[in-house]
């Protein structure tokens, strides 16, 4: 066993296909295939099986996935850990973003990052807030923004940014001239709502039961741009950050119903494994988006 096959075997069982794997490594298949069954026949088991046209890990495939992926994160920071030594800024650097704040707030942070330190590769994951805590305990992930809490001891959890959730309506809907409703309109409205594991549906429902106001979405959609676009066609009305909705109410295509009963406020958080290495690239991302958070608008 040796990392060039660790390499090629993880990439093969992350996207799960020969192919694929051998068009991001940038070998032919055949080598791929010579590599993985080299692998297999050295550690004595078989590590995919094929059904149809598809392939799957075995049973061994899945525990050595997990030991691949921390071996490969672990060389990537020992890469990037030796060339501190020397000063240089380079290696890699993964974030994870709940929606809001990976849509709304990191692009602006990672582009200063860049333009600084190009020689560091940034990926930005945009997920929901259970997934990115998942991938930051797997050590897929150097850091996220969260906006919702996290529930693992193992997790570094340092406070960033003040969220509203607000309920949003269309321009022409009966609500949008309202001064003030009550949280409890919300139960004879058709309500969009984020999916299950989304900061924003898990803030706005835990405020909102706190409050006894209870309701079923008639519809749930994983993007805050689709939701948007539902409620501005006039299927329904939701809550969202008020970072998300800033063009939409600007050009007047929805309108902000303020609650007179209810705030629903959110921390957007930085989280990371509390034995994660801090290296100097990923201190000095820190070190801007709090910065930036900081800044006047």
């Amino acid at each position: 066993m040796n990392l060039h096959q660790l390499r090629i075997f993880y990439t093969v069982a992350k996207l799960g296909s020969f192919s694929r794997a051998a068009e991001e490594l940038r070998i032919s298949q055949p080598s791929v295939s010579i590599q993985v069954a080299d692998l297999e026949r050295s550690l004595g088991v078989d590590l995919f099986e094929q059904l149809g046209k598809r392939i799957y890990l075995t049973d061994a495939g899945r525990v050595l996935e997990d030991y691949a992926r921390r071996i490969l994160n672990l060389v990537e920071e020992a890469n990037s850990a030796l060339a501190e030594v020397t000063g240089e800024y380079k290696g890699r650097l993964t974030i994870g973003a709940s929606t809001t704040p990976g849509t709304y707030i990191l692009p602006r942070v990672i582009g200063a990052f860049q333009e600084r330190y190009p020689q560091v590769t940034v990926t930005l994951d945009i997920s929901h807030t259970r997934r990115i805590q998942e991938r930051i305990l797997r050590n897929e992930i150097d850091v996220g923004v969260v906006g919702w809490e996290v529930s693992s001891y193992n997790l570094e959890v340092q406070p960033l940014l003040e969220d509203e959730l607000v309920l949003v309506v269309p321009s022409g809907h009966p609500l949008a001239q309202a001064e003030s409703v009550p949280a409890k309109v919300l139960r004879d409205q058709r309500v969009i709502m984020r999916e299950r594991g989304s900061g924003t549906r898990e803030a706005a429902e835990a405020a909102l039961r706190d409050s006894g106001v209870v309701f079923t979405p008639v519809m749930e959609l994983s993007s805050n741009e689709a939701i948007k676009e539902a409620v501005a066609s006039g299927l329904g009305v939701t809550i969202l950050s008020r970072l998300a909705i800033a063009t939409e109410v600007a050009a007047q295509r929805l309108v902000i119903v303020p609650m007179n009963d209810v705030t629903i406020r959110r921390s957007f958080r930085v989280v990371y494994h509390r034995d994660k290495r801090i290296g100097k690239a990923l201190r000095t991302f820190l070190d801007m988006l709090q910065a930036w958070m900081q800044t006047p608008a």
